[in-house]
């Protein structure tokens, strides 16, 4: 392979990145700020899951396919990061890692939606373990440091806002993986 192809590779992926703290990052924040000011957690998620969808997913130049990623993210970040807010609520808490818990399912789930909403449905494991990683991270690194600040909106959507650009780059640069083979 050719170094100007080897290049243009990492272009590639390095812009898939970009896309996906833009749209993870932005859309984190939004959904954020909805989910603590309306005390709608599922629309939050849903707009933060369709927000990262829609900026990994428009590249491909096909807006049918944009819509249906769009709509399987919105699905399965809502679905992805509220069961596990239940488990935890409700069936087992975890005494440690609570944030890694829900960080690592909300992204298992969060990236196989990704994958089937662009058809890759061979590699949906490398999305589900780029998601479970970079979610898990960024979820426990902010669990107990941003709880019970003043004013909670800022602090909902500065919250998901980092869970977003770290599991947005973590899901960008596997996508960009997966596009270079």
């Amino acid at each position: 392979m050719g170094e100007r192809t080897k290049l243009v590779k990492a272009r590639s992926i390095n812009r898939l990145v970009v896309y996906g703290i833009a749209g993870f990052g932005i859309g984190g924040a939004i959904g954020g700020a909805i989910w603590v000011a309306f005390d709608a957690p599922h629309i939050g998620f849903a707009i933060w899951g369709a927000l990262g969808g829609a900026s990994l997913s428009l590249n491909k130049g096909d807006w049918r396919r944009t819509i249906i990623t769009v709509v399987a993210c919105a699905i399965g970040f809502d679905f992805g990061f509220l069961f596990p807010f239940f488990v935890s609520l409700v069936i087992w808490e975890p005494t440690y890692g609570q944030g890694f818990f829900l960080g690592c399912i909300g992204g298992v789930i969060g990236g196989i939606s990704l994958a089937l909403g662009l058809k890759e449905w061979r590699r949906s494991w490398l999305l589900a373990l780029a998601g479970a990683i970079g979610f898990g991270i960024a979820a426990q690194a902010t669990w107990d440091i941003l709880r019970g600040l003043e004013p909670q909106v800022l602090w909902g959507a500065i919250r998901l806002l980092i869970w977003g650009i770290v599991g947005g780059a973590t899901l960008g640069a596997a996508l960009g993986y997966i596009e270079r083979k």
